[in-house]
């Protein structure tokens, strides 16, 4: 079979070869396929202090020349808190008043001399480097252009200056290209300069011909932005050329279907003293989720937005403030409050035998997603700022203004009121929520409460000053923190411990219940006020299998990350211990890591190191389980046999080493098996989050990840020349 292969590269569609694609042979062993087409370095900046000092500022590549001369480039070490970069930085500092420039968008070139002249092809010259920025940066940058003033052309030193685009390569920076801002879970986040930053590896196909001696790098600024000294960062900047004599590495041909291999639920199971495995997708369970997994997600109809899309008639009664959406039948009862996918879940509970899926619940609370009435409360008495004890964000993300300072016991009256109407809509059968004895239950087996709230790049930080941290780690966004408002310095009345404690009281166990009726008179007021209980009583709700109720976040193979996780979990839980409404149950019963990760040397030991943290707090009794909530794998350009973007054919050594980390994952996934509760692919087939890979490709035939998951031990010791790649890490996690 004959494949000719595509790749998109920064919206340049370039060809690689014309190969012949091969099938997958014996998924469990293989030899080197060799190196491919490698790229080398043609031309690499070193970039120091005194190199850079040959370094001059340029016109742009079509004359736009900011009015603002304080704009500047400077030499910068590693300045990161967090992450490691390579050494050696340029610092880019930008100035832009569109209004004073009489411009809508401007420019800001640099030239630096090349230690080699290099011969540039346009069909098979690159120009790399890796761009860290901000978050700050969404809106402000349009694109980058880099060209020569060697090579002659539009782009050229003598050249009219014209608007010519063809003599130059271009990348654009818009927000939706920036992992960190048009994307949730960035790859690599640090501190620096007071803000979170990222970083993307940058690679563009050169735009002329010719023998550069030079190379120029352009930003230009977005239209109408206002830049006052904003920065990026460059660095590792080299020109590349594909090696002649490469052979290019035959891509994989998946040919076993889901229906033929063994199912992945028949090995890992709780009956066999392992761990449940599942997927995302909700409605009838058959096909691919049928056959190999048992408890599902939906990655978005249970979020706020979603099921809570308009404010209660009874928040603007009390604050006077006209909320978003308020007006479209809502203060005339004719639009519902809540609005629930009631029979994605019913289907699963429906499907095959009786209680042979499950169903996981995503997500009470989260920063995002969030519908807009909901991100306009702040609390009454706190500037939404970090303060001096740097305990507060900002309004939050997707949050836009007018804001309503709305006091403590209201807001925790919104989202005790959310909390219950979820659960209960779901896990009883009271006609209030929505719920009928006919339609029945509707089980959870567990349920995330509170999604990505430790601030993504502060830990690095906080955790090198004090290990015992967390507070001042989180990223308390307004409608959050408006809930525990002054009250910050009391642990239970913080708003991560009152989310948990309501949705222990939304569907209680008999102790619970008890306790709940026992201490009626002292609960407080705002609990009492809509009727989720009778005359005291929640017995009508008892379950005895309330759902696992889970704090849920992403990085956590970032040890800093991971210890501010287990030090907010490990004080919370322990306070519940003393809670007059304690069930016996941890507050939080489990730590979900969403697994969201990169192919990487040390992956699977950093993760490692991470559970071993939380089933330390599980043999304390402090925490009931752990979860690989949202697991897929994304292929950098650094993996061996290179970078790929599911759901893209995979070549050799690409799929190998996708299937060599899924089986030390797997390895350690097994190996604290008695910790793990279930583990979740954030995806069924073809592609993952972000481009990831999952355990099927597109076609859903398993692909090496899945033989890497059913027999990791055979699977890594056929495929031993990955050994050097993921250096020691089988014997870590053995």
């Amino acid at each position: 079979m004959k494949l000719l292969r595509l790749i998109l590269v920064l919206g340049v569609m370039v060809i690689i070869a014309d190969c012949n694609t091969v099938d997958g042979g014996d998924p469990y062993s293989r030899g080197d396929p060799g190196a491919g087409i490698q790229r080398f370095a043609a031309a690499e900046l070193n970039i120091t202090a005194e190199t850079v000092s040959a370094w001059e500022k340029w016109r742009t590549s079509d004359g736009r020349i900011l009015p603002d001369t304080r704009s500047v480039f400077e030499y910068l070490d590693n300045p990161f808190d967090g992450e490691p970069v390579q050494p050696g930085l340029i610092k880019l500092s930008t100035y832009y008043d569109p209004a004073s420039a009489g411009r809508s968008f401007g420019g800001f070139g640099i030239r630096a001399p090349l230690p080699n002249a290099v011969s540039v092809d346009t069909a098979d010259t690159f120009i790399e480097f890796d761009l860290y920025y901000p978050l700050s940066a969404a809106g402000k940058y349009m694109r980058m252009d880099i060209w020569s003033t060697d090579s002659g052309g539009a782009g050229s030193q003598e050249g009219s200056g014209s608007n010519d685009r063809s003599s130059k390569a271009t990348l654009y920076i818009r927000t939706e290209n920036l992992d960190a801002i048009g994307n949730l879970n960035p790859d690599w986040v640090a501190h620096y300069n007071g803000e979170t930053w990222s970083k993307k590896h940058c690679i563009v196909m050169s735009g002329s011909k010719g023998t550069w001696k030079h190379i120029n790098i352009d930003i230009n600024t977005e239209t109408g932005a206002l830049l006052d000294g904003d920065l990026l960062c460059i660095g590792n900047i080299k020109i590349t050329k594909p090696d002649p004599s490469g052979i290019p590495i035959p891509p994989v041909l998946d040919t076993e279907h889901y229906r033929v291999v063994r199912p992945i639920r028949e090995k890992y199971n709780q009956a066999n003293g392992l761990f449940m495995v599942g997927s995302t997708g909700t409605g009838k369970v058959s096909g691919l989720r049928a056959r190999h997994y048992a408890i599902f997600v939906n990655g978005s109809n249970l979020k706020a937005l979603f099921v809570h899309p308009r404010a209660p008639r009874w928040l603007r009664e009390e604050t006077g403030f006209n909320f978003a959406g308020m007006a479209t039948g809502v203060l005339d009862g004719t639009a519902p409050e809540y609005s629930f996918p009631t029979n994605e879940y019913l289907q699963i509970r429906d499907s095959g035998k009786m209680a042979e899926y499950k169903s996981h619940g995503h997500v009470m609370a989260w920063y995002n997603q969030a519908p807009a009435w909901m991100t306009q409360i702040i609390p009454e008495n706190l500037d939404m700022a970090w303060n001096t004890a740097g305990k507060f964000y900002a309004y939050g993300n997707n949050a836009a203004g007018p804001f309503a300072a709305v006091n403590k016991d209201a807001a925790r009256r919104v989202y005790f009121n959310h909390i219950m109407y979820v659960l209960r809509h779901f896990m009883t059968v009271d006609a209030r929520y929505g719920s009928s004895a006919k339609r029945g239950i509707i089980p959870f087996h567990s349920f995330d409460v509170l999604n990505e709230e430790i601030h993504e790049s502060r830990h690095s930080i906080l955790i090198r000053e004090n290990p015992h941290e967390w507070k001042s780690g989180l990223k308390s966004i307004s409608w959050l923190a408006a809930m525990t408002d002054n009250d910050f310095d009391d642990i239970t009345q913080h708003y991560i411990y009152l989310l948990f404690k309501y949705s222990h009281i939304a569907v209680p166990n008999a102790q619970m219940a008890a306790r709940f009726k026992a201490h009626y008179d002292s609960l407080p007021e705002y609990m009492k006020r809509d009727g989720h209980d009778d005359k005291g009583s929640i017995d009508a709700y008892i379950s005895d299998t309330p759902p696992l109720l889970t704090y849920n976040d992403y990085g956590i193979a970032v040890y800093t990350k991971a210890k501010m996780a287990y030090n907010m979990i490990k004080e919370l839980n322990t306070a519940w211990l003393s809670d007059p409404l304690y069930d016996g149950r941890p507050l939080i019963e489990v730590m979900g890591i969403q697994g969201h990760d990169m192919l990487g040397p040390t992956l699977a030991s950093d993760n490692q190191t991470a559970i071993a943290l939380y089933a330390g707090l599980i043999d304390e009794g402090l925490l009931s389980g752990i979860a690989y909530s949202e697991l897929d794998i994304k292929i950098p350009d650094s993996a061996p046999g290179g970078g790929a973007r599911a759901p893209a054919v995979l070549n050799q050594k690409q799929a190998d080493a996708l299937g060599y980390q899924y089986a030390l994952l797997f390895k350690v996934f097994t190996k604290y098996a008695r910790y793990i509760d279930h583990i979740i692919n954030w995806g069924t087939a073809g592609s993952g989050w972000q481009n990831s890979y999952v355990l099927f490709n597109d076609k859903q035939q398993a692909n090496q990840g899945y033989y890497g998951i059913m027999d990791p031990d055979r699977f890594i010791r056929g495929h031993s020349y990955l050994d050097s790649f993921f250096d020691g890490e089988y014997e870590k996690v053995r």
